[in-house]
């Protein structure tokens, strides 16, 4: 099963109040009648991380894996939430950089992750996430 924060996209950290608020607006981008597997895994995802007390024994007691998915998900998240921070004047939608291959990610040796090979991440981008490394 995925990670039900990435599946709501709020941050692990947060509040109720936040939980239900990203629960609602996915439940608006996919109702059940256009998108019923969607739906679902909103769904799923609320119901395990509902509350602070369901967020604390998910943290203690999850015991699958993180799929590799869950782990690219995660850190597109994070290098979305740093490039955001670094240009706050930027306007909104505008990449940085409108080079061939903007949008993919680029690894410290300035590889990127979606060049020649059709868009597929790079296998070393992959074994460095895995190892928790970046």
């Amino acid at each position: 099963m995925s990670d039900p924060f990435l599946v709501l996209g709020v941050d692990p950290a947060a509040d109720d109040a936040a939980v239900e608020a990203a629960y609602r607006s996915a439940i608006k981008r996919y109702p059940p009648d256009r998108a019923p597997a969607a739906f679902q895994a909103v769904r799923e995802a609320y119901e395990r991380v509902r509350t602070q007390r369901d967020r604390v024994a998910y943290r203690l007691f999850e015991t699958e894996p993180p799929r590799p998915v869950d782990i690219l998900r995660r850190a597109e998240a994070k290098r979305r939430a740093a490039a955001s921070m670094a240009e706050p004047d930027a306007e909104p939608g505008a990449e940085s950089g409108a080079e061939p291959g903007a949008g993919a990610a680029v690894d410290r040796a300035g590889r990127t992750s979606a060049g020649e090979s059709g868009g597929r991440p790079d296998a070393e981008l992959i074994k460095a996430l895995l190892r928790g490394e970046r």
